[in-house]
């Protein structure tokens, strides 16, 4: 009699189990992973936009006069950045949503947001709130994030998660 080669019916299902159980912890981390390096991305975005703006009131003792609630950026407010101090501003964050720029009537104070993976600035009123708020930490993607003049009012910290 000769033997068969080959796995059994049982040894297949049992890899296939273990295959499944590896791809059902995986899959999760991944995602929030993927959700965290867009995260980090807009804050690096921010970064460099709050220096190029920094750089103009530095120059000029004002920043850019913009909306005095988040919006995306105006050609103004663009153009008075690029290309003096920065060569271009990232307009949409990884999550393919608008950035949003605020200022003071004056110019004395600005801010910019990412609004997280729902794309929805948060109705706070105008920037005025956020240059005296205190520094809140958020734990949800889908929160904003934002930079007030010199630093982040707003900040992502510790585990995120899906919140809405």
């Amino acid at each position: 009699m000769r033997r068969q080669k080959g796995f059994t019916l049982i040894e297949l299902l049992i890899v296939v189990a273990i295959i499944g159980l590896l791809a059902a912890i995986a899959i999760p981390n991944l995602m929030s992973a993927i959700q965290r390096s867009r995260q980090k991305r807009g804050m690096g975005d921010i970064r460099t936009m709050a220096t190029a703006f920094n750089m103009h009131y530095l120059d000029t003792d004002h920043y850019p006069i913009g909306e005095t609630t988040f919006r995306g950026f105006t050609g103004p407010v663009y153009w008075a950045i690029v290309p003096a101090y920065r060569k271009s501003l990232p307009l949409h964050d990884a999550w393919q949503k608008p950035y949003g720029y605020a200022s003071t009537g004056n110019g004395s104070d600005f801010g910019l947001v990412c609004t997280g993976s729902d794309g929805l600035f948060e109705d706070r009123g105008n920037i005025s709130v956020f240059v005296n708020m205190p520094r809140t930490l958020t734990h949800c993607f889908e929160n904003d994030v934002v930079w007030t003049d010199d630093g982040f009012s707003i900040l992502p910290e510790g585990k995120q998660k899906k919140c809405r």
